[in-house]
């Protein structure tokens, strides 16, 4: 699979669900195993925006625990994912360059870094479109409202 649409995939509202119920039972037991909440927080950054948000807690405490279970590897990787869906690509490449550091020759995060900078490009070029594009529109109202006025 592509890059681009591992970072683009959505997961279905049943399956999220399920994650959810298996990782809420745990919460209510007082004991959530570090597999599930993994899983569960790698579920949540395939959904929406403030899934994704929910996800990233998710996984930065179980960055900050060092569990056993979890490769801090995917954890870092997946961090970066999630904040490629939310746009803060500064925090994806913070990521990315801590994993690579570490694992140089990483193929996953060598794409997705390279998907992160294209995209902060083009989002950065779509930001220059709009401001220019506004900056023509209020210049056509200043001028239009001078020549209004010179009559």
């Amino acid at each position: 699979m592509d890059i681009a649409q591992i970072v683009d995939e959505n997961i279905s509202h049943a399956d999220l669900a399920r994650f959810r119920q298996v990782y809420m039972d745990q919460v209510g037991r007082g004991q959530v195993s570090g597999n599930d909440q993994f899983s569960y927080a790698h579920a949540l950054i395939k959904s929406d925006k403030n899934n994704i948000k929910e996800g990233v807690k998710l996984l930065e405490t179980l960055l900050a625990k060092n569990n056993d279970g979890i490769p801090k590897r995917d954890t870092v990787y997946y961090l970066a994912l999630a904040h490629t869906r939310l746009k803060d690509y500064d925090r994806a490449l913070a990521y990315l360059d801590a994993l690579l550091s570490a694992e140089e020759h990483n193929r996953q995060a060598i794409e997705l870094k390279e998907l992160v900078s294209k995209r902060m490009k083009i989002d950065g070029l779509w930001g220059l479109a709009l401001v220019s594009g506004s900056l023509v529109a209020f210049g056509a109202l200043a001028i239009g409202a001078i020549l209004s006025g010179k009559k």
